[in-house]
């Protein structure tokens, strides 16, 4: 749950306790109400009817006139009159309450416990008792002008809280963009994004946040840029070293292990002629170990340096290597695709490409246990970069292992040429690594 919501929640909570303890202290006053209320109407109507019932004194019909008196109160608020002639229908009367009356609902007549009082009014005129006026007070009209007061609080009081809580929403939406700036920005950082900037907005605690996270976001970059420098010298470095071993190798090992070989031919030969064939034997296996060490040396001078990278540019390059896998791994099915009539202008990039899709072939068969695997060269215009997608039908990464040193070696290879390398699991099931490297104009050659 966002901090916002929280707030606004924690707002709203507070709202509704503050409305609810202000009907609650209405329902704990009406009955006081309702009980000074009756009571002060229950005394008028009782000496109203008092003075009437001395008026009654000369009249020729005082029962008639008493009755059309109750009539007559019968519309007075807060009380109920009613001229009985037994006590029985004087307790009927009062214990019988007039629900016509009454508009609030039960639970809070309940709520509010009123309960109605009986007056009885003995009626004597000239000596003669006549009957009983029972005065009950029907605390009916007071309930519903308390039930009414309720409701108006209930909807005027939630309009209010409701308009409050939407402009505490805005207002607090509006507070907080700042944070949801620098979250974005954070999240862009720890995705690599280092050219991320937050724009100083709100409070001055805001502000200085996002001048702090604009200076780590700077040294951050710094830290990037001199990281893919150190990692691209260090990519120079190890090719030099590549290229000066596999000169080694191609010009003083090659032609040694070339003249051992001629030579054993020659000896082979001789001894042919002599007829010693136990030493014969013996010549026969040199020449093959002979023939074995020229195999690895030239194993070893692809691996070091691809002549046919420098010579053939990187489609061919990689058409050989591919070949050279389907001969060495025949059982894995290696489909290839590169673009008709295109090779990298930077030689860093066709080195870098070359050598992801051969650290990739190299894990495939070794790790993956894969029967198939794609490789596919693209350029894309916008942007302008080298794509490269390579997947396999095998077992797949293992999400719980860090990468190893291959993958590793090969991410830090395409960062140090500003590019970007993600693997994970391939659509249909095995693993898939995907590269892409913006396109650069060819460096210009360097005089001797």
């Amino acid at each position: 749950m966002s901090l916002k919501i929280r707030i606004v929640l924690l707002f709203a909570l507070l709202l509704f306790v503050g409305l609810a303890a202000d009907i609650g202290r209405m329902a704990v006053n009406a009955r006081l109400r309702i009980q000074a209320e009756s009571a002060a109407t229950t005394r008028v109507t009782r000496d109203f009817i008092e003075a009437a019932l001395g008026n009654f004194q000369a009249s020729h019909d005082p029962e008639g006139d008493l009755r059309q008196l109750v009539r007559d109160l019968d519309s007075l608020r807060h009380v109920r009159v009613a001229f009985v002639r037994n006590p029985a229908e004087a307790a009927a009367t009062a214990l019988t309450p007039d629900d016509r009356r009454l508009n609030a609902p039960d639970w809070f007549e309940a709520l509010v416990k009123a309960k109605p009082g009986v007056t009885i009014l003995p009626a004597i005129v000239n000596g003669r008792l006549l009957g009983d006026v029972v005065i009950a007070s029907d605390p009916a009209d007071e309930v519903n002008e308390i039930w009414q007061d309720v409701r108006n609080l209930v909807l005027t009081g939630g309009g209010i809280a409701l308009a409050a809580l939407l402009g505490a929403s805005f207002l607090l939406a509006r507070t907080l963009r700042p944070l949801d700036l620098c979250s974005s920005a954070l999240g862009r950082l720890r995705d690599g994004d280092y050219h991320a900037r937050v724009e100083a907005a709100g409070s001055p605690d805001f502000r200085d946040l996002c001048a702090k996270i604009n200076a780590l976001a700077r040294a951050l970059q710094s830290l990037s840029d001199d990281n893919r420098a150190l990692i691209q010298r260090l990519m120079e470095v190890q090719e030099d070293e590549r290229r000066k071993i596999a000169h080694e190798l191609h010009d003083e090992i090659g032609p040694y292990l070339f003249a051992l070989r001629a030579n054993a031919s020659v000896l082979e030969a001789g001894l042919k002629t002599s007829g010693q064939d136990q030493l014969l034997t013996r010549v026969a296996a040199i020449r093959d170990q002979i023939e074995a060490l020229q195999g690895h040396n030239r194993r070893i001078l692809r691996q070091l340096r691809p002549p046919a990278l420098d010579e053939l540019g990187l489609c061919e390059a990689l058409k050989i290597l591919v070949d050279h896998w389907r001969e060495t791994a025949p059982e894995v099915e290696i489909a290839l695709g590169l673009p008709e009539g295109f090779d990298p202008p930077d030689d860093k990039q066709s080195l870098a490409l070359y050598r992801l899709v051969q650290e990739a072939l190299t894990n495939i068969h070794r790790h993956a246990h894969a029967t198939r695997a794609s490789i596919e060269v693209s350029r894309a215009a916008a942007p302008a970069e080298i794509r490269v997608r390579i997947a396999d039908n095998g077992i797949g990464f293992d999400p719980a292992r860090p990468p190893g040193l291959g993958l590793t070696g090969m991410r830090e290879r395409v960062m140090g040429l500003g590019g970007s390398l993600s693997f994970g699991a391939a659509p249909g099931g095995g693993g898939l690594i995907e590269a892409a490297l913006p396109l650069r104009p060819k460096e210009p050659a360097e005089h001797a």
